[in-house]
């Protein structure tokens, strides 16, 4: 029994970590994945986005328009029922992480900016998951072309239930990761953002 038992608990390690390190097919062009890791695992390194033209607006302005950093609050269920009374205690573990400024840097000459930002999400699936997806953002306005460059790609569920919540850790890019759902948070700050600079004025 017990060899079997050990079995079946050696048979699920090597599902898991099979599903664990799974690549996630037909991932974006604009997507740059990390070197693989000790058990061939890339996480999601650098994603770009670009539209053609010369920018029409600051980039900072739009940066500070469309890219929010406010903090964030990570929970878990902390109850328990206790062993000697059989009552149940009600419970929850929070922590505040991140917030701050959304302007990192600017260079007058070139107009390039740097960012940091945070996007709410959902992870889909039966049950929508809340999620946050951070991020340092650059932003460079190019004679052909405006860049939003999404990097130090990092990913939280904001609460975990019953399991301690280890708060963020990067984006990965295997199967039960949720890539897509934070790509497409990060797209869309992308796309506000290339709205603004590409649009005729910045008042509605």
């Amino acid at each position: 029994m017990k060899t079997i038992s050990f079995g079946l608990a050696v048979l699920a390690a090597m599902v898991i970590s099979g599903c664990a390190t799974t690549p996630i097919e037909n991932l974006p062009d604009n997507v740059k994945l990390s070197a693989p890791g000790r058990m061939g695992q890339q996480t999601v390194e650098v994603i770009t986005f670009e539209r053609e033209g010369p920018a029409k607006q600051n980039l900072a302005t739009c940066a500070a328009m469309n890219i929010e950093n406010n903090s964030v609050t990570l929970s878990n269920d902390t109850s328990f029922v206790g062993a000697f009374t059989g009552n149940y205690y009600h419970g929850r573990s929070e922590k505040v992480v991140g917030g701050g400024s959304t302007l990192q840097a600017q260079d007058g000459e070139t107009g390039v900016v740097v960012a940091s930002g945070a996007e709410e999400y959902s992870k889909s699936g039966l049950i929508p998951i809340a999620s946050v997806v951070r991020f340092k953002a650059l932003l460079a306005p190019l004679e052909d072309r405006t860049v939003v460059q999404f990097k130090n790609i990092e990913v939280a569920q904001k609460s975990t239930g019953s399991i301690p919540n280890s708060g963020f850790s990067p984006l990965g890019s295997w199967t039960g990761s949720y890539t897509m759902d934070a790509y497409g948070a990060m797209e869309r700050v992308a796309e506000s953002i290339l709205d603004c600079a590409h649009g005729a004025s910045i008042v509605d």
